[in-house]
């Protein structure tokens, strides 16, 4: 039942029962810099005991990039930097798990080396480094109630061969570490390549892994099962034929009570979609396509709650941009059809994290630009164990609707989501504040008094508002449900009555990546030429402009390529095609192609839009591997600097090199070097152009060229 006292719109928003239900979105991190939940692992970048939650993520906004929260279930924290878990900059698929007591575990890489930090029921611990020099990515790691931590990981060995491998570790309750186990070796002559494995843990204590599997031999483009009852002695097995999965991408493995093994992945052909492969009843079963979108999909997470219902998220393109989707299987149900978890507002979302807690709470995390900056969002929910007890009562806001993120300065009808909570049928109203340069707006609901149903919520909506601004004003709007008649929002939890999100008038100047024709999502590279399409989406025309392509190795901490095509003029709605210079893989390791829009400045440019970041898996061009990976160039004297730095470099073989210095054009302004180089040295840059003259403070890029190959480090110049 759902009924008004008195009725003054229409509302967008059927109601619907709450139990069990969603709560609201929550910003987790607010940083300067872009955050990413975890997606290219077959890890989880959340985790919850029966009481606290635990979420990790990556921030380009420190030195430290692997950052946590910690935070009882129900009272997420006030969006932050949260805390520190690594002491260096480009750490990579980091996952955590939780389950034993009040402890958790986080894991990452960098560099091929895999890190560890520890939470002890109050603070995190100091990064420790628990294998080192094994050419290995990608943790996945869970945990038992008894305290071991269980961890899968893979890569290559027998370096310049790229042999494959997966491996195994597992560390004590005591903080004993485990030998590392080669749990799947393949000789050379049988050539696999493994990725980014997924584990879990069955009742029983097996040990399951799963990952996908490109091999030479065949199967390939498929995903494969390892399991082991003591983590020593491992088997393994092919679970579907040849070019039935997207293999490049991360496949996610669960557990339910009774033992019975889910793993969801990619399938193959394009579109790529998610599918679920299990074993209930003892032996594997035909896989279910749990997706249905018209274009390709890539992450995806999986998870069991305690009462045995299956949950798999992935992003969806079924909309205009990427939004979280997530479906269900009951146990000893079906698959139920696909459902929206956020928004089809335009705005991207991706990268979805699910766990489950010991209450059968479920909880996921995922990346969202809805503030205009890329942020990690987390929602859960509540367990279908039952309902609140009769007479509670607990009114929430758990949405805002309008407005939120980019809008224009046409008006708009301010619209939330109000719920009960509570046991029993209850009334409210709701009030909208919007504040920003030149708006004081202060409204109530539409609808009147509202009341609903226990376990029910709705929409609501508020008096038309046009924004007063210009391109660029913020606005904080913030709604609140208020209990009636007593008028207050002290009911049984306070922490749920009030929603703020933030919308900021688009700029009138806005060019964004609208398709990038190369690299494609999870393809694996040799050599290619980037494309991209641009569009400007804003309403004046742009000019003098740059679009960017940077590619970055996730293995190195230096700048692999960068290319920027200028462009004199493009109108609203106008497109432009722009094609990069060549790029040759010499590495193999898992890249990011970043496209962008930008005006040069210093010392930083400007964007005029969104990023589009694409993975990818870098594979080297024959013949290039043994040539390349003996070239480097690395800032090793003082970055940022004033007076000048040193520039080391390293050369395998006699070879004619160049080494010069680019502006953020691309435009060369100093050579260092032009001549046959061969082993290692190092070079010395004062900050000035070859005529002498000392440049502008800014960032710089350090490009050292042989034929065939080059090599670029970031160095920043200041006054």
């Amino acid at each position: 039942m759902r009924k008004t006292l008195m009725i003054f719109g229409v509302l967008a928003l059927a109601a619907v029962p709450l139990f069990a239900q969603w709560h609201s979105d929550t910003r987790i991190s607010n940083t300067s810099g872009t955050s990413y939940a975890p997606y290219n692992t077959g890890g989880w970048g959340v985790a919850a005991d029966a009481n606290d939650v635990y979420i990790v993520w990556r921030d380009y906004s420190f030195s430290q990039y692997v950052r946590a929260v910690v935070f009882p279930i129900g009272s997420p924290p006030a969006a932050g930097s949260g805390t520190a878990l690594s002491s260096t900059s480009l750490s990579y698929d980091v996952a955590v798990a939780a389950g034993d007591g009040t402890n958790a575990h986080a894991v990452w890489d960098r560099s091929g080396n895999l890190y560890y930090n520890g939470y002890n029921g109050s603070s995190w611990g100091s990064q420790y480094l628990h294998t080192s020099g094994q050419s290995l990515r990608a943790q996945s790691i869970t945990n038992t109630s008894n305290g071991t931590s269980y961890i899968a990981t893979s890569g290559s060995w027998s370096y310049p061969g790229f042999v494959y491998r997966v491996c195994y570790r597992e560390r004590s309750s005591g903080g004993t570490w485990g030998p590392l186990i080669n749990a799947w070796a393949p000789s050379s002559s049988d050539y696999h390549y493994f990725v980014h494995p997924s584990i879990c843990v069955t009742p029983d204590g097996v040990r399951h892994i799963s990952m996908g599997i490109y091999r030479s031999a065949g199967p390939s483009y498929s995903i494969g099962h390892m399991w082991s009852s003591n983590g020593t002695s491992w088997s393994h097995e092919y679970l579907l034929p040849s070019y039935s999965a997207y293999h490049i991408r991360p496949t996610s493995i669960c557990s339910d009570p009774d033992g019975n093994l889910y793993i969801a992945y990619m399938d193959y052909p394009s579109p790529y979609q998610v599918s679920v492969i299990d074993n209930v009843g003892g032996s594997w079963n035909t896989p279910v396509q749990i997706s249905n979108c018209p274009t390709s999909l890539y992450y995806l997470s999986i998870c069991c709650d305690t009462f045995g219902t299956v949950w798999v998220a992935w992003e969806d393109r079924s909309g205009t941009n990427y939004e979280i989707y997530y479906a269900t299987r009951p146990a000893g149900g079906s698959w139920g059809a696909p459902q929206e978890l956020t928004p089809n507002d335009g705005i991207v979302s991706r990268y979805p994290n699910l766990t489950a807690d010991p209450n059968g709470n479920v909880h996921i995390t995922w990346t969202d630009q809805r503030d205009g900056n890329y942020e990690v969002y987390y929602n859960w929910y509540a367990g279908s164990g039952g309902g609140p007890e009769p007479g509670a009562r607990d009114l929430a806001c758990t949405r805002i609707l309008k407005p939120l993120g980019k809008i224009t300065t046409d008006p708009v009808t301010p619209s939330a989501v109000i719920a009960n909570f509570g046991g029993d049928v209850d009334s409210g109203y709701a009030m909208c504040v919007i504040t920003g340069p030149g708006v004081n707006y202060d409204k109530g609901n539409l609808e009147g008094i509202v009341y609903l149903e226990a376990g029910e919520e709705d929409a609501v909506s508020f008096p038309s508002w046009t924004p007063p601004g210009g391109a660029g004003d913020r606005y904080r709007v913030e709604v609140t449900v208020y209990l009636w008649p007593e008028r207050t929002t002290e009911d049984d939890n306070p922490t749920n009555n009030t929603q703020v999100e933030y919308a900021t008038i688009e700029s009138a100047v806005q060019v964004d990546p609208i398709e990038v024709a190369k690299p494609e999502e999870g393809s694996v590279v040799d050599s290619m030429t980037p494309k991209a399409t641009f569009k400007n989406v804003g309403a004046e025309a742009a000019e003098n402009f740059y679009c960017y392509c940077e590619i970055v190795s996730l293995g190195y901490h230096t700048v692999d390529y960068l290319d920027s095509v200028p462009v004199a003029n493009l109108d609203p709605e106008e497109t432009t095609n722009i094609t990069f210079t060549q790029w040759v893989c010499d590495d193999d390791a898992s890249y990011i192609a970043t496209f962008l829009a930008a005006i040069p400045g210093s010392p930083d440019r400007t964007l005029l839009g969104i990023e589009w970041p694409v993975g990818f898996q870098g594979t080297p061009l024959v013949g290039v591997a043994e040539s390349a990976d003996a070239l480097r160039i690395e800032v090793t004297g003082p970055n940022p600097f004033i007076a000048g730095t040193l520039v080391s470099y390293a050369v395998g073989y006699p070879i004619s090199t160049t080494i010069r210095v680019y502006d953020v054009t691309g435009k060369v302004v100093r050579t260092l070097h032009d001549g046959e180089l061969s082993g290692y040295g190092s070079v010395y840059w004062n900050g000035t152009d070859d005529a002498g003259a000392e440049l502008a403070g800014g960032l710089y890029f350090i490009r050292i060229i042989t034929p065939g190959f080059t090599k670029t480090a970031k160095v920043v110049l200041l006054h």
